[in-house]
């Protein structure tokens, strides 16, 4: 440290001639400081008393002096900046919606150190250093603080430590001003200009910072300005100022921003200069060598795009989320808007149904972090947001679909496998909406595939209104041409084209003592040689040639019921009666009607034997065409249009996926969904999905878990770059995947969600390794490397494990994490993880007075009013393994950090908390078992040994001279917490009663060990 002498009263003034002694000048930095302007007080008086001396006094005010010092002969006087910018940082401050003060910080010694420099920092110092010993060595006037500057060596370590702050402070003032932000990036994206063409990274961030400084004094002054490059605009959006602007981009638009800095009118014109660049937004583009110890220098572009921002609120990730599902489905979602309405409709008719009591509707919608609840939520939010939100939203489904088409993968089954050869029939609401969709269905494809009307047909499933029975029909596909007795004027026969459809009339059984077709028996011994048994005993000729019996009674053994009904002469009756009515009613519209079971039809196992239909409805005998008939679309089950064998393998090039999604999507726009039929569906979809074998059901999993995490993380946010991960390759996913295996899936009647929606359930480790993932947008740390780690600092954020936070007797699982918000100085990824062995104060003979032996009395105290937590580093770090970068910087490592017990100030130990509750010796008392417990009045039961009553901390730590001893903590968390990780350190059987209990009647006589603390 260099002598308060060496300065001259010249230094005093800030001049000083150059002289050979000055060459050696070593000036302190820390032990020069100024009062913050008083537009920072709120900046200020938002800090704790740690962090303001840290601002005040600590590396953070030494640092900011040496920049101030260094770059302030060179930049331009801007006293209304300095003003407005302490403003708006004490009101950003000051929001009440703001929990994390600890960043303000940065600003604040920011002000103290230097008033001019609070912009970001600067990757020329070195530069600029070697300026201004070019600038001496040529015997110019330069300034004793700029000099001394020069000499001072700014650490790599420093400028990290800096840049940590100062973007955890960025993330804070987004938050806070959220809307004016927004609304400047959607103005942004409309612009094309480069900050500067600059190629020297020293000239172009000088040039950047010196322009947009002159400008915004200029509008802060009320004198309007033009954005002719971009320097300006990227100011803006780092400094939270909002002027007003006239954007003349792609038309002129008035911008008001009603910011209360910029009152005296200065209004910045956007637009008027348009550069022929390929990229929009204002980017910058720089080589910057220092990144990587060796290689050619790396250019590294950046761009404040909207669509680019790098960090997303939970909110607008699940937007990107819709957009990468929806690049899955393929051509299907071509039409975005279309599909997301579909995503609607579909959430609607879930609701529906469960609405109507159906538990497969209950159970898809439980689980309120299911991946397809984000995802309708998702879907709900762009179809009802507006304005801004509603470009922003628009423009995040974009980048889902363009730069996010591998983090889910590819589908198995587009469209919950709706689209698979127009499953989705069965799900229209009544059987005459199903037979008009099939035949716009079947005019579509019949000149592809060049069938002809007598050459395919439709076969529906007719339920009998108040009885379970049910029966197929048939129906036309194409009109046939009509036969008619009335002549043309020449003789010819008058022909016109109808519909036709094939009823059961209720006259007979359907084929009840009819023998069935040679053909058809033929094939059936091909299909079922060896399995006869499954053939219903309705083909009693068919059995009897099997059996070699005259006839099936002779065969007592063979009780296989048929696969159709048989009626009773009731419901025939009822039948026929229906047959009238809807015979009138398909005339009224020119269809004919013609009784079922005239046909010789044969329809048993279609999918195995086909349908066998010889000269399909009395058609003129056709010796060419074959009797066969095969399912080519539909529900083979339901409704479906069967055509001659042989035919119809090309429908899936004729019916595109896109022309199949547009006929679902009109379906559902039309309201013609049964919603049970839609909740059944997707029931059986996601019940039957194999989790374990589908990557993408893996990544939608992993995305449900990620949100239920950052649920508890109001205002975190996810780097945007996650998006480009493979997200089943994550090892946190890989892991989570292997806890499942095995695993049952759960039964159809079961009344929660399937396994395929549910969330994964992780531990500490690997929940610490899904947010290092969505923290930093590509780090996949591996779990097995983080089973120690107790919390991570990243950003502006310090996620801690639970068990930390919260009473020991809480019931909180493994992968429970707390976010606070907030930074703790370091840069990059720190996982906080306790030394090997803690260490623990030590009992001498001189403490005796404060040892002791008292029985506990049953009257709950707390004794440890004076305990406190702390955190600190030990300074030891290694970095972890996340794949080879490059990079000079530990980008993500572990850091020993301390948890320390004081008591009145002074220290007692220090903890490993994890170790407490993975240990042995360690039980728990449920809360239910105290329920009848007066805590005010305790004591032991009759015939049980006595407890020794703890009430200090060096009394814990000293031998037990008694076998059951109560640590007096009552209801002081921190205090029970110290003392259960103290206990388990010692060797002792430790049982933790609830918090706001200490005396159970449980009988003692299950506690081994030598000695026994009650906690």
């Amino acid at each position: 440290m260099s002598s308060i002498s060496k300065l001259t009263s010249a230094a005093v003034n800030n001049t000083l001639e150059i002289a050979p002694a000055l060459a050696n000048i070593n000036f302190d930095f820390s032990l020069w400081k100024t009062v913050a302007p008083k537009e920072f007080d709120g900046v200020g008086s938002s800090l704790s008393t740690a962090r303001r001396e840290e601002a005040e006094n600590g590396v953070p005010h030494a640092t900011a002096r040496k920049l101030g010092a260094l770059f302030a002969s060179i930049l331009p006087s801007t006293p209304n900046v300095t003003k407005a910018y302490g403003q708006r940082a004490s009101e950003i401050s000051q929001a009440s919606s703001v929990a994390p003060r600890c960043e303000a910080n940065t600003a604040f010694s920011r002000a103290v150190g230097y008033r001019g420099s609070f912009t970001r920092m600067l990757v020329g110092k070195d530069k600029r250093k070697m300026s201004v010993r070019s600038e001496m060595d040529e015997g110019n006037i330069i300034e004793m603080a700029t000099l001394a500057a020069a000499r001072q060596d700014i650490t790599r370590a420093q400028l990290a430590e800096w840049d940590a702050s100062a973007r955890a402070w960025l993330r804070t003032a987004d938050t806070v001003k959220n809307r004016q932000q927004k609304q400047l990036m959607l103005i942004v994206d409309n612009v094309k200009s480069s900050v500067n063409k600059k190629n020297n990274t020293y000239e172009s961030v000088l040039s950047a910072w010196k322009n947009s400084l002159a400008q915004m004094e200029g509008l802060i002054k009320g004198i309007s300005q033009q954005a002719i490059s971009g320097d300006i605009l990227l100011a803006l959006s780092a400094w939270h100022l909002f002027p007003d602007m006239l954007v003349v981009i792609p038309c002129k638009t008035q911008v008001r921003q009603h910011d209360p800095i910029f009152e005296s009118g200065g209004v910045l014109t956007i637009g008027l200069e348009k550069p022929d660049l390929d990229k929009s937004g204002v980017y910058w583009s720089l080589p910057l060598a220092s990144l990587r110890h060796y290689g050619a220098p790396v250019v590294a572009s950046c761009s404040i795009n909207s669509s680019e921002r790098s960090r997303l609120s939970l909110t607008e990730f699940l937007q990107a989320f819709l957009g990468c599902f929806l690049w899955g489905w393929g051509d299907a979602a071509l039409d975005t808007l279309r599909a997301v309405r579909c995503l609607g409709h579909i959430s609607n008719l879930l609701d529906k149904a469960a609405s109507n009591g159906l538990w497969d509707a209950k159970r898809l919608i439980s689980a309120k972090f299911s991946w397809l609840n984000l995802l309708f939520a998702a879907a709900r939010y762009h179809l009802d947001c507006q304005g801004n939100e509603k470009l922003v939203a628009t423009k995040l489904v974009s980048l889902g679909r363009k730069h996010g088409q591998y983090f889910l993968g590819i589908p198995k089954m587009p469209m919950f496998g709706l689209l698979q050869c127009g499953s989705f029939v069965r799900l229209l609401r009544t059987e005459d909406d199903q037979i008009s969709f099939l035949r716009k269905v079947a005019e579509d494809i019949c000149q592809g595939l060049r069938l002809e009307s007598h050459q395919m047909f439709i076969r529906y499933r007719h339920e009998w209104a108040g009885s379970s029975k049910a029966t197929y029909e048939y129906a036309t596909a194409l009109p046939w041409n009509r036969r008619s007795t009335k002549r043309k004027h020449h003789g010819d026969e008058h022909k016109s084209q109808a519909h036709r459809r094939w009823l059961y009339a209720g006259t007979a059984d359907l084929r009840k003592g009819r023998l069935s077709d040679a053909r058809y028996e033929r094939r059936l011994d091909r299909a079922f040689q060896y399995a006869w048994h499954k053939v219903p005993r309705d083909f009693a000729h068919w059995h009897a040639a099997q059996a070699n019996y005259g006839s099936i009674d002779d065969f007592p053994e063979f009780s296989i019921e048929p696969d159709r009904a048989y009626f009773s002469d009731a419901e025939c009756n009822l039948i026929r009666d229906d047959y009238g009515r809807r015979n009138e009613v398909y005339a009224a519209i020119g269809e004919e009607v013609v009784p079922r079971e005239n046909q010789s039809i044969e329809d048993f196992a279609v999918g195995k034997m086909g349908i066998f239909w010889d000269n399909m409805g009395e058609y003129p005998p056709l010796s060419s065409q074959t009797p066969w008939f095969r399912c080519i679309y539909g529900d083979m089950h339901g409704a479906a249009i069967f055509v001659l064998e042989g035919e119809g393998e090309l429908i899936n090039l004729i019916r595109s996926p896109k022309q199949e999604s547009q006929d679902m999507y009109t379906l559902f726009e039309a309201k013609k969904m049964e919603p049970n039929a839609v909740a059944s569906r997707l029931a059986w979809h996601f019940q039957t999905a194999e989790v374990e074998a589908d990557p993408y059901m893996q990544s939608a999993k992993a995305v449900s878990t990620a949100a239920m995490t950052y649920s508890n993380f109001p205002d975190a946010t996810i780097d945007v770059r996650v998006l480009q991960c493979k997200l089943w390759q994550a090892q946190w996913v890989k892991w989570a995947v292997s806890q499942t295996l095995g695993l049952q899936r759960s039964t159809t009647t079961s009344r929660v969600a399937p396994p395929s929606l549910q969330s994964y359930r992780l531990d500490r480790a690997c929940a610490f390794s899904c947010i290092t993932m969505f923290e930093s947008g590509h780090y996949d740390a591996n779990p097995t490397e983080l089973v120690n780690v107790m919390a991570m600092s990243s950003g502006d954020s310090l996620f801690v494990g639970a068990a930390l936070l919260c009473d020991p007797s809480q019931d909180s699982y493994s992968g429970d994490i707390k976010r606070i918000a907030g930074n703790i100085g370091r840069p990059g990824i720190a996982f906080l993880v306790p030394p090997v062995d803690p260490m623990m104060t030590e009992v001498s003979l001189s403490d005796w007075r404060q040892l002791g032996s008292v029985e506990f009395d049953g009257v709950p105290r707390d004794c440890f009013k004076s305990t406190s937590l702390h955190l600190s580093f030990t300074g030891a770090f290694s970095e972890v393994n996340v794949g080879f970068s490059g990079s000079q910087d530990a980008d993500v490592y572990m850091l020993e950090t301390l948890v320390s017990v004081h008591d009145a100030g002074k220290w007692v130990a220090d903890l490993n908390v994890l170790d407490t509750f993975r240990g042995e010796n360690l039980g728990f008392i449920s809360p239910c078992a105290d329920q009848y417990h007066n805590a005010a009045t305790m004591s032991p039961m009759e015939g049980q040994s006595t407890m020794t009553s703890i009430q200090s901390w060096l009394e814990l730590i000293d031998k037990l001279d008694k076998t059951i001893c109560l640590v007096q903590a009552h209801g002081n968390w921190e205090a029970r917490l110290a003392a259960s990780s103290i206990s388990v350190a010692k060797g002792h059987r430790t049982v933790i009663a609830p918090e706001t209990s200490s005396y159970f009647e449980t009988s003692y006589a299950h506690i081994e060990g030598d000695s026994t603390h009650w906690v």
